[in-house]
């Protein structure tokens, strides 16, 4: 009888701590980025690039995580500020009306962390085929 009531115990325990953690682990879950497709066009006289332009919203605490690209990106921020940070560099803000551009292959991420939503207009001119970004784990 004893044993009974230990194991149900355990088990009660056992599904309380699940139940707590999973609801912790969706609580510190980022924010998701909003990304709005403009254009997918071949770059001219480069049939093995093509350029996309995006249109992204960063709710407050966003961010990308570490990733790459297979080409040149080009931001430029239209609301709120960005933290960017190239691996190896010092992170930067970039506030509305501020650009920056990241080099093929460089591992880099970028963060809202002000507490109101973020827009940018994306320029990507990338190798044809290749998927826009490659996260990068660590």
């Amino acid at each position: 009888m004893r044993l009974t009531h230990i194991l149900a115990s355990l088990s009660l325990i056992t599904a309380i701590s699940f139940c707590t953690m999973n609801t912790i682990a969706r609580a510190q879950e980022a924010p998701k980025l909003k990304v709005t497709p403009l254009q997918k066009e071949a770059l001219t006289g480069q049939v093995d690039k093509e350029v996309l332009t995006i249109i992204v919203e960063w709710p407050p605490g966003s961010g990308t995580g570490l990733h790459t690209h297979p080409g040149d990106e080009y931001t430029t921020v239209l609301e709120g500020e960005i933290v960017g940070r190239k691996e190896g560099a010092e992170a930067k803000t970039y506030t509305a009306g501020q650009s920056y551009h990241n080099e093929p292959g460089i591992v880099h991420e970028a963060n809202n962390k002000g507490n109101a939503t973020a827009k940018t207009f994306n320029v990507f001119v990338i190798e044809k085929g290749k998927p826009v970004t490659e996260p990068v784990k660590r």
